[in-house]
């Protein structure tokens, strides 16, 4: 591609275009932003390498190296405007190396992506949206290379770039461990069994298999393992797995749901906050609120780690009681998407736009941050992100603008296709069954399959068609 030294201008232009724009907005929109607790646990581990239970230490480590000489949190937030930048960029070699698309609609999608309202909001925040949704992005470049290539150097490299996604960001285990075994197989399904012939593409698909899947288990079994070094715990992701899970299924346990006597006791109780699931942060609130069900199971138990594992054997035992009520909750947190109130309520929270605590106050000073009107502050970005609330309900849809996107592509690219329609559809499916509320922060990187598919759609729409005479 940079061998010619036109197109090497080409996107020479484009990238100095793009952090042009980032650096007008920088310029006006600056100041670092923080959604407490997550940017409190990072901060922590950033000051004294504090190993949070439930959140990412890699992204602490990050911060603390950024901020080690600078003293300054606009360290973090110059670096992930970088990686805003680079995921723009990397959008746009998809879109031409796989999907065939011009470069004029390559760069209006780089564009339009560096001009996204989480992509633009995030970046300021002390989070791991920005740096996870780079990885991400780079993931799914690596995939669709293995795919086009057929060889086993870019299953390998991803695999690297996916233990490091999920160390940002555990969401993503899922996607990756699905990934890890569909590619194999898509690349099996779209040879060509007259040029290769089916001994061969299943002693392939069995190699391929082996070293994707045997570098999934060593990498990420490596990853857990440090972990709980770090933690003096064992192996795991996380240590609050549990917890999320039960305050998510929170009104549907019964206390039946354990065989803990004193368990039973506290399952027995009516629930503060959970029997009223409508209202707005009830579930979320059963795991953070003093007097949630969470709280009440860590004091009984005391010992956090024991806690966590019964919470999670009582979540699964209503899950596998219960599979329709849990479906339930989900399709209740997905209706919610189309109510303009409660999501205004739910961006206004990830936005940062609550009072902070004394605490936080003086941990913040610690990075030489005056945050006294910090969660006040109506800033562009923070304007901008709440007038696109409506584009969230578009976001969660957006495996079906790729599947729409299938109908326009040509059968050489629907291998590309096919594998973000279902990495697409899973990421979207775990997100919203999982999670308490409509959370458009935690569907902040399916914003990089949108802009594909619509890139796609574009290519298709605005390619004049020949004339026939």
């Amino acid at each position: 591609m940079f061998r010619d030294p036109e197109k090497a201008a080409r996107w020479l232009s484009l990238t100095l275009s793009l952090a042009l724009l980032k650096l007008i907005l920088y310029v006006y929109d600056s100041d670092p932003q923080v959604f407490f607790g997550d940017s409190g646990s990072y901060l922590t581990t950033a000051l004294i390498k504090w190993i949070p239970p439930d959140r990412s230490f890699i992204y602490g480590f990050v911060v603390r190296f950024l901020t080690i000489n600078s003293h300054s949190l606009n360290s973090v937030v110059a670096t992930q405007t970088l990686a805003g930048i680079g995921t723009a960029l990397c959008v746009a070699v998809v879109l031409m190396r796989y999907f065939q698309t011009r470069f004029a609609v390559a760069a209006v999608i780089a564009t339009a992506l560096v001009l996204e309202p989480q992509q633009l909001m995030y970046e300021r925040f002390i989070l791991t949206e920005s740096l996870s949704c780079f990885f991400f992005t780079l993931f799914i470049l690596l995939a669709l290379e293995y795919l086009k290539l057929r060889k086993l150097w870019p299953l390998i490299v991803l695999q690297i770039a996916g233990i490091v996604l999920v160390s940002f960001r555990v969401t993503f285990v899922p996607a990756v461990l699905a990934a890890s075994v569909m590619l194999p197989f898509l690349l099996l399904f779209f040879v060509d069994g007259k040029t290769l012939p089916l001994s061969m593409r299943v002693r392939s698909l069995a190699i391929h298999l082996l070293v994707s899947v045997g570098l999934f288990t060593g990498l990420h079994t490596a990853y857990k393992a440090w972990n709980g070094s770090l933690s003096d715990l064992p192996p795991a992701y996380s240590y609050a797995d549990g917890f999320f899970l039960l305050s998510n299924v929170s009104p549907l346990v019964r206390p039946g749901d354990t065989d803990n006597a004193v368990i039973a006791g506290i399952l027995q109780q009516p629930l503060v906050y959970g029997s009223r699931p409508w209202e707005w942060n009830a579930r979320n609130a059963e795991m953070f609120s003093p007097d949630g069900l969470v709280p009440k199971i860590q004091r009984a138990l005391k010992d956090d780690y024991k806690a966590n594992a019964e919470a999670r054997r009582i979540a699964r035992k209503v899950i596998l009681r219960d599979p329709v009520g849990f479906l339930g909750l989900a399709a209740d947190s997905y209706l919610k998407f189309f109510s303009k109130g409660y999501m205004l309520d739910t961006m206004r929270f990830e936005a940062g736009m609550s009072g902070l605590l004394d605490d936080e106050l003086k941990l913040l000073n610690r990075f030489h941050l005056d945050a006294t009107e910090l969660a006040v502050h109506n800033t562009i970005t923070r304007k901008y992100y709440l007038a696109a609330w409506p584009y969230f309900i578009l976001l969660v849809h957006a495996p079906l603008v790729l599947l729409g996107a299938m109908f326009v592509v040509n059968r050489e690219a629907r291998k590309f296709l096919w594998f973000l329609v279902l990495i697409g559809t899973l990421h979207v499916a775990v997100v919203q069954t999982l999670g308490v509320e409509p959370s458009p922060r935690h569907n902040h990187a399916v914003a990089i399959l949108l802009a594909i598919g619509i890139g796609i759609l574009a290519e298709r729409f605005t390619r004049r068609q020949p004339q026939h005479s």
